[in-house]
């Protein structure tokens, strides 16, 4: 129990400040707090043996690109990126991926504007599946295509190139003249199938 002394330390106002003490377990509990802090200090930010938000933020953040490399990586190895996927969900993808992307260029139908027309059976740098693919990949800097390794992911440019196989041969209207050698049948979505 704590001590009090009733010696009036100062008078202000009618109000008196006694000199009492303050109780024990405050003490105590100031005092604790103070070296929790220290031992925080130096356990957190001088040593860096804790895990702080940052350190838990970053490992969390880890686990999650393993996980999804992994789940990237199961998901390639069950895919045959050789040739072209004949998926409606693969289609689609390669469909959306090629309007927000190349449409600018090859039009919405394939059928051309600065690029070369995609729906016929006239090409440029080859009218074979990996073609399509390394083109996609590296692009042909010198005519204008840039290389989309960087911005589209693997499986995303096996869509956009079954996408492309998809459109052969649609005939849209009013499309650009041929460029580069004629490959008989590869008009057709089954050509080299």
């Amino acid at each position: 129990m704590a001590e009090y002394d009733d010696t009036v330390v100062s008078e202000h106002d009618g109000i008196q400040e006694l000199d009492n003490q303050l109780p024990r377990w405050w003490v105590i509990l100031f005092q604790a707090s103070i070296v929790f802090a220290v031992i925080y200090l130096f356990w957190f930010h001088v040593l860096g043996l804790g895990k702080g938000q940052e350190k838990k933020y970053a490992d969390m953040k880890a686990q999650a690109e393993a996980a999804q490399a992994a789940r990237q990586s199961a998901l390639m190895a069950s895919m045959d990126l050789t040739t072209p996927s004949q998926l409606p969900d693969v289609i689609s993808e390669g469909s959306e991926i090629y309007t927000a992307n190349c449409a600018s260029c090859h039009h919405s139908t394939g059928r051309g504007l600065i690029g070369p027309n995609l729906t016929d059976a006239y090409w440029i740098h080859g009218a074979s599946f990996e073609d399509q693919m390394h083109i996609l990949k590296k692009g042909v800097l010198e005519k204008g295509m840039p290389a989309w390794d960087s911005i589209l992911s693997l499986r995303q440019r096996h869509a956009v190139a079954s996408y492309l196989y998809s459109i052969r041969g649609s005939q849209p209207p009013d499309p650009r003249a041929p460029e580069g050698e004629l490959v008989e049948g590869s008009d057709s979505p089954e050509y080299a199938l």
